[in-house]
């Protein structure tokens, strides 16, 4: 036993039901930093429409919280119904709060990419009722 288990569910000839972790929760992630690209089509695994963009993010050094370790970045990727609704504003440099979950897609050369399947975004300015050490701003 590897601590998943299936949900029960009707499965079609191309869907499989999702995995639940033990304990329930896990994979969500939210991230905040700076888009580093213009939001370009791509397609899904099953071949949806989707919005794909970079972000880059500050990485604390584990061992003094305080410093900068380094700069990661990772493609977000926005499905066609959220992307319509949130990337209207997006600007390259500008701060961005992305939540979803991690995932991993082919990538152009045979390899793995790693991106977070969004399930909000927002752009710009945070709203002013946020706490502004939500949102960090990168010299990208």
């Amino acid at each position: 036993m590897n601590g998943w288990r299936c949900r029960p569910g009707s499965e079609g000839p191309s869907r499989v039901p999702f995995p639940e972790p033990t304990p329930p929760g896990l994979n969500h992630l939210v991230v905040t930093g700076t888009a580093s690209g213009e939001p370009q089509e791509a397609s899904g695994p099953r071949g949806d429409v989707v919005a794909l963009f970079p972000i880059e993010f500050p990485v604390r050094d584990p061992e003094r919280p305080q410093q900068l370790w380094t700069w990661a970045t990772c493609d977000v990727e926005v499905p066609e119904a959220l992307a319509s609704r949130s990337l209207s504003g997006l600007q390259v440099g500008a701060p961005v709060l992305v939540g979803g979950q991690l995932s991993e897609r082919e990538g152009g050369d045979g390899g793995r990419r790693r991106v977070i399947v969004a399930t909000i975004v927002h752009s710009g300015e945070p709203p002013a009722d946020y706490p502004t050490n939500l949102f960090v701003v990168g010299d990208g």
